[in-house]
């Protein structure tokens, strides 16, 4: 029998240096896929991973009434903004943590009178780093070349190379 798991509570939203600034009802994580060149042999055409990953978004989803959350995500051009998740898996609660870093653009999303206005806030992210229970799921930083996914660092040799 297989566990289900499910988010048992609201993201927390977190912006470095300032605190909890909110409560995010809806995220959308980044989507780790890899970017593959494609090469042609005598033995036919092949693709081979670069190691580096494409484009990292991700995305959450506010209520309007979070005004705190407003005034300090105004002051931003770029931002870390940190995601905290309760999980249940099976009888078993646990802690995942996402960190963001990136540039941050406001969406106002339409609503109907009487239901609450909800905003998605989106970030192009140039840091994407997830962690279960303190353990490290994933670490991707395009800044300093870093790319650890399930302990596997794909971007080591290339630091090596280019001496970082």
């Amino acid at each position: 029998m297989s566990k289900t798991i499910e988010i048992i509570a609201d993201f927390d939203i977190y912006i470095r240096g300032i605190g909890q600034v909110g409560t995010a009802h809806k995220v959308t994580v980044p989507k780790l896929t890899q970017i593959k060149e494609s090469h042609s042999s005598g033995a036919g055409d092949y693709e081979v991973s670069i190691g580096q990953f494409e484009k990292l978004e991700a995305s959450f989803t506010v209520l309007r009434e979070e005004i705190h959350f407003y005034k300090e995500i105004a002051q931003l051009n770029e931002g870390e903004i940190d995601f905290v998740e309760a999980v249940k898996e099976g009888a078993k609660a646990r802690e995942g943590l996402y960190e963001f870093r990136g540039i941050i653009d406001i969406e106002g999303g339409d609503s109907e009178r009487k239901k609450k206005k909800e905003v998605t806030v989106k970030i192009s992210c140039n840091k994407a780093y997830h962690s279960i229970d303190n353990e490290e799921a994933y670490y991707i930083d395009h800044r300093n070349n870093i790319c650890r996914v399930g302990g596997v660092d794909h971007n080591e040799k290339v630091r090596q190379i280019i001496g970082g």
